[in-house]
């Protein structure tokens, strides 16, 4: 018996037809040509599934994201430059069960500046 596809609702249809590469590769200055996939900054649960929530990470860079404690500071940098219409630090925080101050405007500027550091190394 096959298994069924689960149907992407229409906010994940749009988001795929408008971010079509890595937000990390394109920020590092990467070229990678692998379709970037869908990363939930806060992770998947009930009512998570919202464009504030998603990152657009080919697979390599979607791993090492993954594997890191940052990784909603270093989404939500990306969330901020490629997609600024759907930032939301209080959103993602509500979404993981943080008080809205543990990830504030602050703390994305900073990791930006940490990520151009970085950039220059990389």
């Amino acid at each position: 018996m096959k298994k069924a596809r689960k149907q992407l609702d229409e906010s994940a249809v749009d988001f795929y037809r408008e971010h079509r590469w890595c937000w990390m590769c394109r920020f590092l200055g990467h070229q990678h040509t692998s379709r970037p996939e869908r990363h939930h900054i806060a992770g998947r649960g009930r009512n998570h599934d919202t464009r504030a929530n998603y990152a657009a990470l080919c697979h390599e860079c979607h791993q090492a994201i993954q594997s890191q404690k940052a990784a909603e500071l270093v989404c939500l940098v990306l969330k901020r430059k490629y997609d600024p219409e759907h930032y939301d630090p209080a959103g993602i925080c509500y979404l993981r069960g943080w008080a809205a101050s543990w990830m504030t405007d602050a703390d994305v500027d900073r990791t930006e500046r940490i990520m151009s550091m970085m950039r220059g190394v990389m």
